[in-house]
């Protein structure tokens, strides 16, 4: 019974998270944003594949120009093209305006370490706020447009 109890409350949290949205969100900025970044950088610059995986700091060029294109879209509109589709927007949890550009440029590393670990990804389903940890170290949240 308690098992039963358990997951019922991690399916509530999910879905108060936001979870499916933010996954969808996820997948297409993926193929949106990182997707040409990575196709860009493996042919028209560096010429073929083999050349981009013996190179790995066109990899953290890729990450980096991902991360530095996902905080001009927050900054500028609250929403990347993944988070569009899905009908959410990233905004500061104090003034519930848009966030900064340092300070999603921020989040956007906090959660590259927090993803790392998966354990960060998983904490807030069993935290009584709720909140993913980048979001709660950077002050923002996600709510329905």
């Amino acid at each position: 019974m308690r098992f039963r109890k358990f997951l019922k409350m991690l399916k509530q949290n999910f879905k108060t998270l936001y979870g499916l949205e933010r996954l969808k969100a996820f997948i297409t900025d993926m193929f949106m944003l990182y997707t040409p970044l990575l196709y860009f950088t493996t042919y028209v610059i560096l010429g073929s594949a083999q050349a981009f995986r013996q190179n790995q700091m066109a990899v953290f060029a890729c990450v980096a120009g991902f991360g530095l294109l996902s905080s001009v879209f927050l900054c500028v509109s609250g929403q990347t093209p993944g988070l569009r589709y899905v009908g959410l927007k990233l905004v500061c949890t104090k003034t519930q305006n848009k966030v900064g550009f340092l300070r999603v440029l921020l989040r956007f590393f906090v959660w590259l370490a927090v993803a790392s670990t998966l354990i960060g990804l998983l904490l807030p389903l069993m935290r009584p706020n709720m909140r993913l940890l980048h979001d709660a170290l950077c002050n923002t949240a996600m709510q329905k447009v």
